[in-house]
């Protein structure tokens, strides 16, 4: 019977303050499949091969969400037009939007418990779909650039945790009176052209766009609530705050945003979106940093993928 294939991630931070965890997901696993320990993308796209000759039933990834969107682009390349495996998220990575939208829950050694348990039986394994976005062949769910990129940006270099993003912004605060030259170099606007398909362009003047299949965001907040009726599109959100008012006109959109209001933004679904704004700007894909090639990035929706919820 193929069997329950894992990749893990070294790299990520909670898997970098246990770095036993391979050991004891591996013990749990026991004869029910193979682990992989990948250290760089090419080992990574060699597991996938690996794992797509063996067939195996499910695919399980111990890392945060960067760690899952290289994972499903590495496999959705190697795979090509056959399906990929069933998928189960263990966790084990300091972003977990994906996670959270899944409503899985306990450490990765729990969930991987689970699924060899229920494997192990025979039994059927709750799924829920979930379509992902494609930009330039990189393939996740939650995309964004601007100050969304440039935060992370800054996020990363400190290679701190959840409270090392709270201090950023307070330090973002501070700059906003004693640094305004370092508060303008992450929070700036710039002038978008939004072309989505089937529907009107936006030009607008925007601190950032972002594009999500998932209806929570970071920190589980509802925000993209147009999916419910649009479950075969994306949500796209440009949003026009003035960087002055940055600091106080946030907290009060995301607010409104979850009760139904949507302030100094304007929202559209679509299957795919053209956004035009500066060259060489940085984008992330579900966490992940890249640099725009050109002054148009193409988001697109990519495939339905099949996600084991227990």
């Amino acid at each position: 019977m193929p069997g329950i294939g894992i990749v893990t991630n070294p790299h990520s931070k909670l898997n970098k303050r246990n770095p036993e965890r391979h050991k004891v997901l591996g013990y749990i696993l026991g004869q029910r499949g193979q682990l992989a320990v990948t250290h760089s993308l090419d080992e990574l796209q060699s597991v996938a091969l690996e794992f797509k000759e063996k067939q195996v039933d499910v695919l399980a990834i111990n890392g945060g969400d960067g760690t899952i969107s290289l994972t499903l682009t590495a496999f959705i390349r190697a795979y090509g037009e056959q399906p990929l495996p069933r998928i189960a998220i263990l966790g084990g990575g300091t972003i977990n939007v994906l996670r959270t939208n899944l409503g899985i829950r306990g450490r990765p050694e729990d969930v991987l418990f689970r699924l060899v348990e229920l494997h192990s039986a025979g039994g059927e394994f709750p799924v829920r779909k979930v379509p992902t976005l494609e930009v330039d062949g990189n393939y996740g769910f939650l995309f964004g650039d601007g100050v969304a990129a440039n935060f992370l940006e800054l996020f990363y270099k400190n290679k701190t945790n959840a409270l090392g993003s709270v201090l950023l912004l307070l330090k973002l605060c501070a700059a906003s009176i004693f640094d305004r030259e370092f508060f303008r170099s992450v929070i700036n606007n710039r002038n978008y052209h939004l072309r989505p398909a089937g529907g009107r362009p936006l030009n607008e003047d925007a601190l950032s766009v972002m594009c999500s299949t998932l209806r929570l965001g970071p920190m589980g907040i509802p925000y993209f609530n147009l999916l419910a009726g649009n479950p075969d599109k994306m949500e796209c959100i440009s949003f026009q705050i003035e960087p002055s008012k940055f600091l106080w006109q946030l907290p009060v959109m995301v607010a409104g945003a979850v009760s139904g209001m949507n302030l100094w933004q304007k929202r559209i679904c679509a299957p795919s979106v053209e956004i035009e704004a500066d060259s060489g700007r940085p984008y992330t894909i579900d966490g992940e940093l890249f640099k725009a090639a050109g002054e148009t990035i193409t988001v697109n929706m990519g495939p339905r993928l099949e996600f084991v919820t227990i």
